[in-house]
């Protein structure tokens, strides 16, 4: 299989709260975002790579499937994306005592829900990429700091997946759940059945 990219990772101390290492200082490997690419620079990579269409045509299809992939959301429904990810919209509310007590006043907040497909499954995108160390580390939990010299962000469990509930990065990383758009421990096992 052709490896796509390199996923960078720096060692961090933790010490787990729950789980079988609770209390228990504990080195993970947690990913390493190393820059950020904005909207127009996505554009102009696509555009770059060998797309037979200009970079106006692909701003404008991304623009037009962003604004039509929030009014199908916000409309209740679900978009399959292709092989990216399944789309849809969750809320959280505050508790009512009785059923008769939930109304539209009691939700508190809406957020995305992105649930990856097979082929974006936790195990196929670690099989797609190189991992590799960025930079040293000195430091814990704590506090410390990062070596390295493009000012990376560390990434923990997130509806991307990442990390387990001790914070280290796992293949069986976390995507959305309905209760909260993202599952705090970041662990998710692949079922086969398409949605991790």
């Amino acid at each position: 299989m052709e490896q796509k990219g390199t996923l960078k990772y720096r060692k961090l101390q933790r010490t787990p709260q729950s789980g079988e290492n609770a209390g228990k200082k504990k080195w993970y490997a947690t990913a390493v975002t190393d820059r950020e690419v904005d909207f127009e620079g996505f554009v102009s990579h696509i555009s770059d790579h060998g797309s037979p269409y200009s970079r106006g045509t692909i701003h404008g299809v991304l623009m037009d499937a962003l604004d039509h992939l929030q009014e199908l959301i916000l409309d209740g429904k679900s978009v399959r994306l292709s092989d990216l990810g399944l789309f849809s919209i969750g809320m959280t509310s505050k508790a009512e005592d009785t059923k008769e007590k939930v109304t539209a006043a009691s939700v508190e907040g809406v957020h995305l829900i992105v649930r990856n497909t097979k082929s974006w499954s936790n195990s196929e995108l670690r099989k797609k990429c190189k991992i590799q160390e960025y930079g040293g580390y000195t430091g814990t939990d704590e506090g410390g700091t990062s070596g390295g010299t493009s000012g990376g962000t560390e990434q923990g469990g997130t509806e991307q997946g990442g990390g387990t509930s001790q914070g280290g990065g796992t293949e069986q990383g976390g995507s959305g759940t309905t209760g909260s758009g993202t599952q705090p421990g970041g662990g998710s096992q692949d079922n086969g059945d398409g949605l991790e």
